[in-house]
């Protein structure tokens, strides 16, 4: 008789201890096959994200220049800055594109305030914060219309704006805003639900009549119509300094809609260039590309990076990679050590068996190669159904273990850095601008078992198994024959 079909029979024979090494490969070997697909899932999601927010950088005016500021007297309250060096514009950026192939888009942006109205002429009714009535809010109650206005995003292209490509909103309804656009908006759906809103309806935008008599402007001659041409919601949730110029109540137009509605923006143009790469990996070679342009002044522009988007984002990724990696370790460390002793046990056991086998002429080695032909035979059960359970128990486990290590951390996304806030310079802007909750869909894991997972699988299984047999079966190979079956008596 063959050490492989002794080795079959007693797999049939001993069903009770065949069904707890049933039992143990099963656990470890799903445990296993769960953290390796995890951990392929968590990979894939750090490249979307590389591919989704890792190839941005943005083409500011170089605000560090004292001598480009331009200082304009506002009657009745005192003077206002605005920076008047060389322009951002649409020519600027599409010139880059032209001569730069690494680059797949752009989006040029300016921000103001505006107030929206119907059709009527009756402003619209804006969406308050979650946290009620701020202070600030408050403290602005009493300036006439004021608390009536809205952020107005001018934007070349929405598609490529920091706010949709990042994955805080996206758009509900209709299309994007691209830079063919004249008299269009997109506003949000909440917004155009609570006025009844729709695509294809008119809002009229103008400045605000409080802050228009401040500063010698007739605000009727600042209406300007728009066609509502797509709605957007918010994937993520955000606060602000005031509601009504939070995210829900914003307005995304063109510059020109803007201009008119604000016309005491004077020369000013856009104040940021979001550009986005093909490739993540060719982002410092983009940007010396462009620095070495000809036709552009360097003293007149700075190029940023921003990681912090990123950063934000792989963070619990990354965690979650490391945590899983030493998980994988840990289950197969404990895994072979509890397998190395149910086999010793089951060996020592056996001893009497392996002495009768070795008077009979069997060698060592055939003796060893029944027990790992036994361990095998029940751990290629345990490896196939492994693949169903696995399927079930990844992907709740993979969620758990995100939850477990996403931070409670809040990520600004702005990079509307102005310094003048309708007049007003009572703080920074990014006390105004929109502050997204670090909760994000491009960190969602998909997990699947793939073929490369069951393939790494039997080969650290099997690996496994023969360390612990060959382990186990250490006082047979060290014992000679005499001495075992001295045992025996």
């Amino acid at each position: 008789m063959s050490f492989i079909h002794r080795a079959f029979l007693y797999v049939i024979r001993k069903r009770t201890k065949t069904l707890i090494l049933f039992l143990i490969l099963l656990v470890i070997s799903t445990l296993v096959l769960s953290g390796i697909s995890i951990r392929d899932a968590t990979e894939t999601a750090q490249l979307n994200v590389r591919q989704a927010l890792g190839g941005v950088f943005t083409l500011d005016q170089n605000t560090g220049d004292p001598s480009k500021w331009v200082n304009t007297e506002v009657a009745g309250f005192g003077t206002r800055s605005y920076y008047g060096g060389a322009p951002l514009t649409v020519d600027l950026a599409d010139y880059i594109m032209e001569n730069v192939s690494s680059i797949k888009g752009y989006d040029a942006t300016y921000i103001n305030y505006v107030v929206p109205k119907n059709e009527d002429g009756d402003s619209l009714e804006l969406l308050e914060s979650e946290d009620g009535e701020s202070g600030m809010d408050a403290l602005l109650s009493g300036f006439g219309d004021f608390n009536s206005s809205v952020s107005a995003y001018a934007s070349t292209n929405t598609n490529f704006n920091s706010y949709f490509a990042g994955g805080y909103i996206e758009l509900a309804e209709g299309r994007h805003l691209v830079p063919e656009d004249t008299n269009v908006a997109i506003i949000s759906k909440e917004l155009a639900d609570i006025n009844g809103l729709s695509i294809g309806d008119t809002l009229v935008l103008q400045m605000s009549e409080y802050k228009a008599s401040m500063m010698g402007y007739d605000a009727e001659n600042t209406k300007i119509e728009v066609e509502i041409i797509g709605l957007f919601q918010a994937t993520a949730k955000s606060v602000t300094s005031l509601s009504n110029w939070s995210m829900d109540n914003a307005i995304y137009t063109t510059l020109d809609v803007v201009r008119h509605a604000r016309p005491d923006m004077g020369d000013e143009s856009y104040e940021h260039i979001n550009f986005y790469v093909n490739d993540p990996g060719q982002l410092d070679s983009t940007i010396s590309t462009i620095k070495a342009l000809p036709d552009i002044e360097p003293t007149d522009f700075v190029i940023n990076v921003d990681s912090s988007d990123v950063d934000s984002v792989m963070e619990p990724l990354t965690n979650m990679d490391r945590l899983i990696g030493i998980l994988i370790v840990l289950i197969l460390v404990v895994g072979a050590a509890i397998l190395y002793l149910i086999l010793a046990n089951r060996i020592k056991e056996r001893i009497h068996e392996s002495g009768i086998l070795l008077s009979l002429g069997v060698s060592k080695a055939k003796i060893i190669g029944q027990y790992l032909i036994e361990v095998t035979l029940v751990a290629i059960l345990a490896f196939v159904l492994s693949v169903f359970s696995s399927g079930a128990v990844a992907q709740t486990v993979g969620n758990q273990l995100l939850d477990y290590t996403l931070s409670d951390s809040v990520s600004n996304n702005s990079a509307n850095e102005i310094e003048d806030y309708d007049g007003m310079s009572i703080v920074g802007s990014d006390d105004f601008a929109p502050q997204f909750e670090g909760k994000n869909d491009l960190t969602q894991i998909q997990v699947s078992i793939s073929a490369t997972a069951i393939i790494l699988l039997c080969v650290a299984g099997f690996a496994v198994i023969c360390i612990s047999v060959v382990l186990a079966a250490l006082p047979i190979l060290r014992l000679k024959p005499k001495e075992i079956l001295s045992k025996m008596s």
